[in-house]
């Protein structure tokens, strides 16, 4: 887990994380019971520009040389998690995300906007799918 100084982790009773990466720049939250598989990560920015010419005034910025005060804005948006979650393996969770209670992701799902309550989701960019029986 990495935390900036200023932003917020909050983890809810009861939660399980393995050998995930959680990058909070503002605020990430889990709620209880939230099951967290390996190699998942969840980040609540994109620590850099979208755009390549304000990437390119922050590599500058970033620089040796440069004036780390001339960094350009990077949109930064919390995550929540609610309670009784469960991630897959090497799910990718980005920054916005709200993640309804009792919703599953699948391993390897890519998660870029709200997933209802109770939902199963999966795929690049997940969807909801039905739950394959087992």
């Amino acid at each position: 887990m990495a935390v900036d100084a200023e932003a917020v982790m909050e983890i809810g009773d009861y939660c399980y994380i393995a050998d995930a990466s959680l990058v909070c720049s503002a605020r990430i939250t889990l709620g209880a019971h939230v099951w967290v598989a390996g190699g998942v990560t969840i980040v609540d920015s994109d620590f850099h520009p979208i755009t390549p010419a304000a990437r390119l005034v922050d590599t500058i910025a970033l620089s040796p040389i440069g004036d780390r005060q001339r960094r350009p804005p990077i949109e930064v948006l919390p995550v929540v998690i609610e309670d009784d979650v469960w991630i897959g393996y090497n799910a990718t969770i980005l920054k916005g995300v709200r993640v309804g209670a009792g919703a599953a992701i699948a391993p390897g799902a890519l998660v870029n906007r709200d997933v209802p309550p109770g939902t199963y989701v999966a795929g690049n960019p997940a969807r909801p799918v039905e739950p394959e029986a087992t």
